[in-house]
């Protein structure tokens, strides 16, 4: 009768956790166990890419790692990959996520490099990352839930998202939106006072991450693995923003030390007629579609005209298209 009991109520008690299962099962807003496709993937971008980007992105590696990548943060977002494939012959995927710092832009290389012999990369970068800093280790944290499923079935961001879908898929508009409740002018104006604050009031040269930058770009090198770094464009409002808080010249260190890493440097970061003209951008940190197809089709295409090539130790990567074979 005891016994009888305490299978009883040890039924009862793991019920709501095998009701919960089921249901992230099904849902899987971030497609981990990749059973269940009762949520459409336009839903799950929409929502659950939004809410946690670096989750979905290295989720969808793991399922189908690739050899060409696009590594960065929402700047690279509008590169084509239907244009790159266009130019190239080559399937590339994206792992980006919003607010990447460049330690994980690292991390990320190595990430996906374990599941998958990387041929090329090309990182979406820019100063407003090159600083001690502007440090974070998301990378890791989503790594730890790849490997535990637990992980994923109680972490928040997964419920949260699950809720999203689930709501989006009921109403047929989208649940979540980042997109702050500004007009376009009191967010251009927030990203140049408040944003700028926050990434150049504190500065220190990241000694640390640089030693990491070189010791990947080695291991690179010695696999054979095409890198380029492309330093994306901000308008010129943001640009200025740099002299304003007196880290010119550490803004050219960033660019001598790329230099010196032997590797593709293409800098569209500078004054110029594209950069000053706010109808290029959608906000100062991130360029409309039309500036982006220009950089695809230069980084991708091997002939620029509004990117400075910086000259590299290895001229095969200094010049020309970034090539569909070694």
């Amino acid at each position: 009768m005891a016994l009888r009991r305490l299978v009883a109520n040890a039924a009862l008690f793991s019920t709501p956790f095998l009701v919960w299962f089921l249901a992230v099962v099904v849902v899987d807003p971030f497609d981990y166990f990749d059973i269940s496709h009762v949520i459409p993937e336009p839903i799950k971008v929409a929502n659950a890419a939004s809410l946690n980007e670096m989750m979905y992105n290295m989720l969808k590696e793991v399922h189908n790692p690739g050899e060409n990548l696009i590594i960065g943060d929402s700047r690279v977002e509008n590169f084509s990959l239907a244009q790159i494939k266009e130019i190239t012959g080559l399937e590339y995927h994206r792992l980006s996520s919003n607010a990447l710092k460049l330690n994980e832009a690292v991390d990320l290389f190595w990430f996906a490099n374990q599941r998958k012999r990387i041929a090329r990369v090309v990182f979406g970068i820019n100063f407003n990352q090159y600083n001690e800093y502007a440090f974070a280790d998301r990378v890791h944290s989503v790594e730890g839930v790849i490997y535990n499923p637990l992980l994923y079935l109680f972490d928040r961001s997964v419920a949260q998202a699950s809720y999203y879908v689930t709501k989006a898929a009921l109403t047929g508009r989208q649940a979540f939106s980042s997109t702050p409740p500004m007009t376009r002018e009191e967010f251009w104006d927030y990203i140049v006072t408040v944003r700028a604050t926050e990434q150049y009031a504190r500065y220190h040269h990241p000694d640390e991450l640089y030693r990491r930058m070189r010791g990947m770009v080695t291991f690179a090198r010695g696999q054979g693995t095409e890198v380029t770094f492309v330093i994306v464009p901000h308008h010129t409002d943001f640009q200025r923003r740099v002299q304003d808080f007196g880290l010119t010249n550490e803004a050219a260190r960033f660019r001598r030390e790329l230099k010196d890493l032997g590797v593709r440097v293409v800098d569209y970061d500078y004054p110029n007629a594209v950069t000053a003209d706010k109808s290029n951008f959608r906000d100062p940190l991130h360029c409309n579609d039309a500036v982006s197809s220009r950089i695809v089709n230069e980084v991708f295409g091997g002939k620029t005209t509004l990117g400075r090539l910086s000259p590299s130790s290895s001229a095969n990567l200094a010049s020309g298209p970034i090539s569909p074979t070694h």
